[in-house]
């Protein structure tokens, strides 16, 4: 009997295993789609092209609409709109059909992949008549300064998006991750590109997205991986920041390049990390996280109080060195602070992907599950703890680093409490312990909190003049931030509390609840 049990376990935990990863890449399939259609909508509101001083004033294709079919360009123009709309409209109809119990044969996705491919040839071939042929003047007249508007590449990138999403939609599902580093890698590499005339987008993606990818990869090192809820995290971030504003502007003389200060804010906030891990190696559940509330919140009153003379107290440290880099000079554009944070981003995942595979890793996800059976089975809880606040203190120096580096000024109240929520707030809403899940909550929150939300009131605006509704533009959405941000978080956790892409150990912690298999089982490659 008990051999008859073993087999039937371990067949129970594969097929869980199974499960979770046919999930994954379903809810990547989705999440590809239905970027698609934001991006073709998007594409089709907003202008095409541009003059430098016109703030985003011109012609969408929309508007080209309007005149009716009158040249080969505006038939052109026609045939776009079917594409898109035939792939905006696609996931709503598919989503019909799936509840409605309805198969979708193979064939539907090779007539998407299609037309993906047709809306594709057809903006090059429009784009290429107006902007370079200029042999119709579909959105108005073309001067030497006119530009390409993003709304071109976006429209571009959602039919790419889109027929990888429909023509490799079995490779999609069997390799989520390796599908959204596709779609991500390359789309955040031509971010600065796409946006040229828009440096605004380019800098909140560098100060905003960036920097809370990083600090979000951090803490999941902590609450993801070893399962220590941390709610001082932004202490981490302030040691980073102010080492890199005492080290490189006038306060104390020195001026070490940005290349020389990420590693050593890296390091000072490593052992600050280890510092706070020894006296509280004891403590689990609440008890850890209101002592790591109570460091998160010292650090910013010593920043304050200016303790040994060494923040300049609420002033803060200003004039802190733009890097140089060659014939780069960073001042110039927050495009090279994007595209180099771009690159630490992806050195940060490789390293935390291998240290989530490795003897490490394990031993985090047994501290995680069980602490007491990780230290009977030979695991060192003690070495393990530390180890895990040391390396998401680290991740968080080095975004301080870059931080202070690129607003030139490090003051207290930028590291309050209210940072620690949003970066724990991202990870519970992308999915604890998933990397993949961590970057898409950190676009996902960054740019609804610090784009959207900042923008809102100025799209009301236009809105309300073209519908004719003036109300709409008197309301401040500002006021409104954390009541969308809660409304935000508690629907997640009624409708998805996994979040948008748990890890597979917590999505058949969800399914399976008060089953037999451990979590370690189907852990291997969450």
């Amino acid at each position: 009997m008990p051999r008859a049990r073993v087999p039937a376990a371990g067949a129970a935990a594969a097929g869980s295993g199974g499960e979770a990863r046919q999930g994954a890449g379903s809810s990547i399939y989705w999440i590809l789609t239905l970027t698609a259609a934001v991006l073709l909508f998007m594409g089709w509101l907003l202008p095409w092209f541009v003059e430098p001083f016109s703030a985003g004033t011109g012609f969408s294709p929309m508007d080209v609409l309007a005149g009716g079919p009158v040249s080969i360009g505006s038939v052109l123009v026609y045939l776009l709109a079917i594409t898109m709309l035939a792939l905006v409209l696609s996931p709503a109809l598919e989503l019909v059909a799936r509840l409605r119990g309805q198969a979708i044969p193979p064939r539907w996705d090779r007539i998407r992949l299609f037309i993906a491919g047709a809306g594709l040839v057809l903006t090059i071939v429009v784009w290429l008549l107006y902007r370079v042929v200029q042999e119709e003047p579909l959105f108005g007249p073309v001067t030497s300064a006119t530009v390409t508007d993003s709304a071109v590449w976006l429209t571009m990138v959602g039919y790419l998006v889109a027929g990888l999403a429909y023509g490799a939609r079995g490779w999609v599902t069997k390799n989520p991750n390796a599908a959204f580093a596709a779609v991500a890698l390359p789309f955040g590499a031509l971010v600065p590109l796409m946006f040229h005339q828009a440096p605004d987008f380019v800098f909140w993606a560098a100060s905003s997205l960036a920097i809370y990818t990083l600090l979000a990869l951090g803490l999941n090192v902590v609450v993801g991986f070893a399962g220590l809820l941390d709610l001082g995290y932004a202490a981490f971030f302030a040691i980073g920041a102010y080492t890199c504003g005492a080290l490189a502007s006038p306060k104390y003389g020195i001026h070490l390049p940005l290349w020389v200060l990420i590693f050593v804010g890296a390091a000072v906030a490593s052992t600050f990390g280890a510092i706070l891990g020894a006296p509280t190696l004891r403590l689990r559940g609440d008890y850890l996280a209101i002592v790591t509330l109570g460091f998160g919140e010292i650090i910013p009153d010593l920043a304050t109080n200016n303790v040994g003379n060494l923040t300049n107290g609420p002033d803060g440290i200003s004039s802190i060195d733009q890097p140089h880099l060659g014939f780069f000079n960073f001042a110039t554009s927050p495009a090279w602070y994007y595209l180099a944070l771009l690159v630490l981003v992806v050195g940060v995942i490789i390293l935390l992907r291998n240290l989530e595979h490795s003897r490490v890793g394990r031993a985090w996800i047994a501290l995680r599950e069980d602490e007491v059976a990780a230290a009977a089975t030979g695991i060192n809880t003690t070495a393990t703890k530390l180890l895990a606040f040391a390396i998401g203190a680290s991740v968080s120096g080095l975004a301080g680093a870059f931080y202070g580096s690129m607003v030139g000024i490090v003051s207290p109240e930028a590291f309050s409490f209210s940072v620690s929520v949003a970066v724990l707030s991202i990870i519970v809403l992308g999915g604890i312990g998933n990397i993949t899940g961590v970057i898409l909550g950190s676009f996902v929150l960054t740019f609804v909190i610090f784009w959207a939300l900042h923008y809102l009131n100025e799209w009301s605006a236009t809105l309300s003049k073209t519908i004719s509704v003036p109300a709409l533009g008197n309301i401040d959405f500002s006021r409104y931030t954390y009541i969308v941000y809660g409304v935000a978080l508690i629907g997640m956790m009624l409708l998805r509390p996994g979040g948008l892409l748990p890890s597979r150990a917590r999505r058949v912690e969800l399914e399976t609840a008060g089953g037999s298999e451990s979590l370690a089982s189907v852990q291997g490659r969450a």
